[in-house]
C-alpha cells in the first residue's frame, strides 16, 4: 500500500508520520505539504502514486478536493492531529500513534 501524508509545510505531523511508518512491510510511504512554502509540496504525482492518504485537519482534504478533483476524496482520511507539535516530539508521535493505528495499524 501506498500511503501520502499531507500536512501544511511538511516539517512536524506528515514528516514524522512517514518516518514512523518508513519500515512497514507491505508500505511505501511519501511525505508533503499543501503549503507554497512547504518543503515539499503535494504534487499530481504524488496523489496518483498513493493509494491512500492521510490528512491531519479539514483544510487539508479541501486543498486536495480544489486541487486534485473530488475523486481523490475517496482515499483521504482525515485524523485531526493539530497543529501544535515539534518534528519528532514525543507528545506529536503518541498523537500520530493514537490517531493512524486504526488507519493503518
Amino acid at each position: 500500500m501506498n500511503v501520502l501524508f499531507v500536512c501544511t509545510l511538511n516539517v512536524a505531523r506528515s514528516v514524522t508520520a512517514e518516518r514512523m511508518y518508513r519500515s512497514t512491510p507491505g508500505m511505501a510511504v511519501r511525505s508533503a505539504g499543501t503549503s507554497e512554502r512547504a518543503r515539499r509540496h503535494v504534487s499530481a504525482t504524488d496523489v496518483a502514486w498513493a493509494d491512500r492518504i492521510v490528512v491531519f485537519e479539514d483544510a487539508h482534504s479541501r486543498y486536495l478536493e480544489r486541487t486534485f478533483g473530488a475523486d481523490v476524496l475517496a482515499r483521504v482520511v482525515d485524523v485531526s492531529v493539530d497543529d501544535e507539535f515539534t518534528s519528532r516530539s514525543p507528545d506529536l508521535v503518541a498523537a500520530l500513534r493514537d490517531s493512524l493505528v486504526d488507519v493503518l495499524g
